[in-house]
């Protein structure tokens, strides 16, 4: 009768690990990055790109619905336009653009904002999940976070994701700022990076350089199996590096192996007044490829 009881305990504990780990995993939330087909093109030619939505790059989970898109564009050195092929295949977003323009290009989308109310206890563990512990103890030891217990809380994110892409070779526009609430803007070229090479980059947050923000990096071996490979995925993020921005907003990261690379961080703000929120959570990421050559 013993051992049935431990066993009855030892499923029961199991059962309630699982469902814990499954809600932590529902829980928490996934970045959205501009994935191009090809990081080249002829002048003439058609960008294509997916916007891709996972915890693990560069696969995707869900596609985002057109309907979500605030703002598309393609920048280049003397030019912005506004991207109108958006459509939805499979699991990932599709994005479509002639390159008539020759030079390098930018392009950049803005996701609506969402909100969710929670409880303030939800919200620590919602900080905690996603990788922001250093934000949830910044606001707790300034007062700010409400106490737990307390009445609820409406928390508002969204999400902007860059890429960069060479149409034949001409102006550089890598430092074109896209306005986007949080934006990572490189500070050298990405498509001159050879393994080796260092990256530097600023993060701005609501047009204001963001000191001390917590970032990850990494990288997956380039090709179309990159896509949909999860295992290749989920090994290459054990691989992916912390960074902490200085006083300047400026963080770098050393390109170690040649890839599909991408920067991607959330930042936590106090909402401003009347805008109907509590707090904003904004997601920003950068891809580039780098090559071995």
């Amino acid at each position: 009768m013993r051992r049935v009881r431990h066993y009855r305990a030892l499923i029961t504990g199991t059962v309630i690990v699982a469902l814990l780990t499954g809600t932590a995993s529902l829980l928490s939330a996934h970045d959205f990055w501009l994935v191009p087909d090809a990081f080249a093109v002829t002048p003439g030619g058609r960008l294509a790109l997916r916007g891709q939505t996972s915890s693990l790059f560069p696969s995707s989970l869900s596609a985002v619905t057109p309907d979500r898109v605030v703002a598309a564009r393609v920048v280049t050195a003397n030019s912005s336009v506004t991207v109108r092929d958006v459509s939805v295949q499979g699991t990932s977003l599709r994005l479509g653009h002639s390159a008539t323009a020759v030079g390098q290009h930018v392009i950049g989308v803005q996701l609506a904002p969402r909100t969710v109310r929670e409880s303030p206890a939800s919200f620590r563990r919602y900080l905690d999940l996603e990788g922001a512990p250093e934000a949830r103890e910044r606001y707790e030891r300034s007062g700010l976070l409400p106490p737990i217990g307390g009445d609820s809380i409406t928390r508002r994110y969204a999400k902007y994701a860059k890429t960069v892409l060479e149409v034949g070779r001409g102006p550089r526009a890598f430092e074109r700022i896209l306005a986007h609430p949080l934006e990572v803007v490189p500070l050298s070229d990405p498509s001159e990076l050879r393994v080796g090479d260092t990256l530097q980059f600023k993060l701005l947050l609501l047009g204001q350089p963001a000191a001390s923000a917590h970032l990850h990096a990494g990288f997956v071996p380039s090709g179309p199996r990159a896509l949909v490979d999860t295992a290749a995925a989920r090994r290459a993020a054990t691989r992916d590096v912390k960074l902490v921005t200085d006083d300047s907003g400026v963080a770098a990261v050393i390109v170690t192996r040649p890839g599909l690379w991408n920067i991607r961080t959330l930042q936590i703000v106090p909402a401003p007044k009347g805008s109907g929120a509590d707090w904003d959570v904004h997601w920003a990421t950068l891809v580039f490829q780098v090559v071995d050559r």
